[in-house]
């Protein structure tokens, strides 16, 4: 792991061993593509190659060796998104040219629902995404997704008040900016800011963490979760 880290790094800013790197992994771009989309993807033929060739790029360039995270679940995770959001936007100009081909109410009945079957699919996959993103977020703290179910307040107003207490932070800059430099609660700040005890933030910590990585984040399911 470490190994490949550093090789990630070095090709961050050397073209040669970048295309080396591409070289040696295209099998694992290849796999990433053909696991997502269920059949066979050949390089050069099929546009879902070219987008997790750029996607594989892309991870190289926001990889982080520092965080301790491996580089192929951050690849795939990069991978897998840019195959989604290529899906969807295959999908609407599918769903366009369909509209206007409807000459009855027939194949608008079949197009509605295998459009709601397509939207289902799609929430579930982007939602399985979105979680494994999440897991790699958490590791960088040191915390297991599984680990959130026994860190969280067992009662409703104590998991109220650690939300407020991770809102505070998620919705500060210079707060954000502490926790992700340290790693830690800025809890000066936080207990200047609110009226709950030191005690209470430090018992609480990883919930709170946990919890303003999403709102600070780009998770859309995860956020709907907390809301509710």
């Amino acid at each position: 792991m470490k190994e490949t880290a550093a090789l990630v790094e070095k090709a961050k800013h050397d073209k040669q061993i970048r295309e080396s790197v591409i070289t040696k992994y295209t099998p694992f771009i290849l796999k990433t593509a053909s696991d997502f989309t269920g059949r066979f993807i050949s390089p050069g033929v099929d546009e879902e190659y070219s987008i997790s060739l750029l996607a594989f790029n892309e991870a190289i360039d926001s990889f982080d060796s520092a965080k301790g995270v491996s580089f192929f679940a951050f690849a795939r995770v990069v991978i897998r998104r840019r195959l989604m959001d290529y899906c969807s936007r295959q999908s609407k100009r599918v769903c366009e040219v369909s509209m206007q081909a409807l000459e009855d109410e027939s194949p608008y009945i079949e197009y509605g629902a295998s459009l709601d079957r397509y939207k289902l699919a799609t929430d579930q996959e982007n939602r399985k995404l979105e979680i494994e993103d999440y897991k790699i977020a958490l590791q960088e703290f040191g915390i297991s997704f599984e680990s959130l179910v026994d860190a969280a307040p067992k009662k409703r107003d104590a998991r109220a008040r650690a939300v407020e207490a991770a809102g505070i932070v998620a919705n500060n800059p210079k707060l954000l900016e502490h926790l992700r430099k340290t790693g830690q609660l800025p809890l000066a700040d936080m207990l200047a800011r609110t009226k709950y005890s030191r005690k209470t933030l430090e018992r609480h910590r990883r919930y709170i963490i946990a919890i303003v990585l999403i709102l600070s984040g780009d998770y859309y399911y995860l956020k709907d979760y907390i809301q509710r």
